[in-house]
């Protein structure tokens, strides 16, 4: 079955570009027995990042603040990643998958720093 319901072309109109960093891979042992760390990778994308609804902060009983931010994007993100955008980082704290029948999904994102 194919996705119902397509909002592509609303996200690309709203879209800012964004630096994308996801967590290192575990890292694994070589041929000859030593440690090599997992790299990170760090892309630039663009979604929708949006400030996150009134309600939503409201009832995230203050976990959620102000400075926080929602993504619609098009894209598979890891937890954990990190996003920077106008000088401010945000961790990618959580993910609702609509990807089942639209066209996107939508990530909760913390802030982290670059609060001034």
């Amino acid at each position: 079955m194919g996705k119902q319901f397509y909002f592509q072309d609303l996200i690309t109109e709203y879209a800012v570009r964004f630096t994308l960093s996801t967590p290192a891979d575990e890292g694994h042992y070589d041929d000859l027995g030593r440690w090599v760390s997992g790299e990170s990778v760090i892309s630039v994308e663009s979604g929708a990042l949006i400030p996150l609804p009134t309600q939503l902060i409201y009832q995230s009983g203050g976990r959620l603040t102000s400075y926080d931010r929602q993504l619609y994007i098009n894209k598979n993100i890891p937890l954990k990643s990190r996003i920077e955008y106008d000088g401010v980082a945000y961790d990618v704290e959580s993910k609702t998958p609509y990807s089942d029948y639209a066209d996107f999904d939508s990530y909760i994102l913390k802030a982290v720093n670059g609060l001034a």
